[in-house]
């Protein structure tokens, strides 16, 4: 039973309760300024002890919570990625719920930082737009599910009682589906001229001619090393990755299914071995020695960045005429080697195992509207074949 005591001008409740091992303790609190605010918070605790909850744990703090949920549930052993994610998400809690109670969370003021979230009210962009830049709808439901994930723990450990995150509604910009690609056309001027500038002085140049002509991803390429290309059979063995976006080095690919080997023309081998040779000229002549054999050195030494990478395709492209709203990224160099193997007929089974796709349906998945046209070849195919028979 709870008992009330008034120390100056504000009220304090107490409440006497036995915990889980048969131990006797009090739960207190005061700052109410009335006797009745006082009475309703005891009895908000009395209900918590009736359905099983413990009042030592009713001051965990939102953001002290999630680091301990996170810690033990989600982040340990993972990767550099996800573990960047939880702590970016956490960032965005602490933007707004900082200091606040993990209980005191209610539905509406959940559903508000969502709807800002989306909304991207929290950025702050250099830039001439009106309004801040919406966030995708994929990355707004991941914050929603992470933090209903942290939510059920905190059920199951009787920290509450009622889900907050229970009837969110996410909203965000959807992606259309499709990826961006080059035509044919421009997609061979693209090859031509990055061709033409690839360098020992200008490896973002060879980096988008390799993208180019293997659709490997931009970690893929970074990580590349001379033992890597065999000469001999015109293949590259794609072994491993890098990782741009934190700077640690060598990292394993992206899935099992990304360790593979491509194929490539006897033009790309010839370029590298020019390159090769230049390089190691500049070695020769500066005693550097490189154990790691990287190809994508820049004559400082360092591995490109994905920056410089992107920047040289900018380049690239501007020289080849394309406008800015058609240009694409360097993973856009990806799916325009897809685009064009696929315009070219080829076996779509092979496309995906050269991509390092587990599965041809991840394939199909996302180029699936690029081989509308193709189908209707086959359509055709098909029908005339019948009427033949």
């Amino acid at each position: 039973m709870a008992t009330f005591r008034k120390r100056g001008k504000y009220w304090e409740y107490r409440v006497k309760y036995t915990d889980s091992a048969g131990k006797q303790l009090v739960a207190s609190h005061g700052g109410y300024r009335l006797k009745s605010s006082a009475q309703d918070a005891a009895e908000a605790v009395e209900d918590d002890l009736k359905r099983g909850g413990d009042p030592s744990k009713q001051d965990v703090l939102l953001l002290d919570y999630w680091d301990q949920w996170a810690e033990a549930y989600r982040i340990n052993g993972k990767s550099i990625n996800t573990v960047y994610r939880y702590k970016l998400f956490r960032k965005h809690l602490k933007s707004r719920f900082d200091g606040r109670k993990l209980n005191s969370i209610r539905p509406i003021e959940w559903q508000k930082f969502i709807n800002d979230f989306a909304a991207g009210k929290d950025r702050k962009e250099k830039t001439t737009r009106k309004r801040p830049r919406e966030r995708s709808k994929d990355i707004v439901t991941k914050m929603n599910s992470y933090v209903r994930g942290m939510v059920k723990a905190a059920i199951n450990e009787r920290i509450l009682f009622s889900d907050f995150t229970f009837g969110t509604k996410t909203s965000g910009v959807r992606s259309s589906g499709k990826v961006k690609v080059l035509d044919s056309r421009d997609f061979a001027k693209v090859k031509a001229i990055a061709i033409e500038r690839a360098s020992y002085r200008n490896i973002g140049a060879l980096a988008v001619y390799i993208g180019s002509m293997t659709g490997m991803r931009i970690s893929e390429v970074l990580a590349l090393t001379w033992p890597d290309i065999d000469t001999k059979l015109c293949v590259i063995h794609v072994t491993r990755s890098w990782d741009h976006l934190y700077g640690t080095g060598f990292k394993p690919t992206k899935t099992d299914s990304s360790v593979r080997d491509i194929e490539i023309s006897p033009s790309v081998i010839e370029l590298l071995n020019k390159i090769h040779q230049e390089q190691a000229a500049s070695y020769l002549r500066t005693g550097y020695r490189d154990e790691d054999q990287m190809i994508m050195r820049d004559p400082r030494h360092n591995v490109i960045t994905d920056s410089a990478c992107n920047k040289a395709l900018h380049v690239i492209q501007n020289k080849a005429g394309i406008p800015e709203d058609k240009q694409i990224t360097f993973h856009g160099l990806r799916h325009s080697h897809v685009s064009y193997l696929i315009s070219k007929g080829v076996d779509i089974y092979y496309i995906s195992k050269r991509l390092g796709h587990s599965d041809v349906t991840i394939t199909m998945k996302v180029y699936g509207h690029l081989l509308d046209s193709q189908r209707k070849q086959e359509a055709h195919k098909a029908v005339l074949f019948m009427d033949q028979l």
